[in-house]
């Protein structure tokens, strides 16, 4: 059986250093479910991870409504697994992408089946209609348990995580709030 250049450039980068997601050439982001604050009860926000697929480009978007409680919690998101388990060091989680609407706070997540913590990392995105690279290091990834940082939880493992995650979120432990509608397009996600 033949493979073509591009699916074996993306075998060789799962367990390394490398793309995790190309979203400009997937077939479909099916693995890619909904996490929002619906699982609780007073939760009233929705996430959704498409692709967009044009005539020029393709890309995924994550459209985010998020509909805070009164001290700003909300959250919505979209986790997949992880291609395979991750075997190298890299030093940074990046991103090419782009926010629109009025979101532009963002974050990457890191959970797995045995830890009780997500390993989270924040990241704004400016609101100018440019697409940049957002480098998130690896060292910077904090413990969060149901939004607030745990600083005595372990350092994270990546080789340990099984599932990835994006979010757009309220700011309920910020010193900002964000609500209403807002879309990331996303390109790709790499590790470096």
């Amino acid at each position: 059986m033949m493979y073509s250049l591009l699916a074996i450039s993306a075998l060789l980068a799962m367990g390394s250093a490398g793309t995790l997601f190309d979203f400009t050439t997937l077939s479909n982001v099916d693995s890619w479910k909904e996490v929002s604050d619906t699982v609780r009860t007073p939760g009233k926000s929705k996430g959704v991870l498409t692709l967009q697929k044009t005539q020029l480009f393709q890309r995924g978007v994550f459209f985010a409504m998020l509909n805070p409680q009164p001290n700003g919690a909300c959250f919505a998101g979209s986790v997949t697994r992880l291609p395979t388990t991750i075997t190298s060091n890299p030093s940074s989680v990046q991103l090419k992408v782009r926010a629109q609407g009025e979101l532009s706070h963002w974050k990457v997540y890191f959970n797995s089946d045995t830890v009780k913590y997500n390993y989270e990392k924040k990241f704004e995105c400016p609101l100018n209609g440019q697409f940049v690279v957002v480098d998130l290091p690896i060292s910077d990834f904090k413990a969060y348990y149901h939004g607030a940082e745990q600083p005595d939880a372990p350092v994270m493992d990546l080789a340990n995580m099984t599932e990835i995650g994006i979010q757009g979120y309220g700011g309920v432990y910020a010193t900002y709030k964000q609500a209403g509608a807002g879309s990331l397009e996303i390109d790709y996600i790499s590790l470096v």
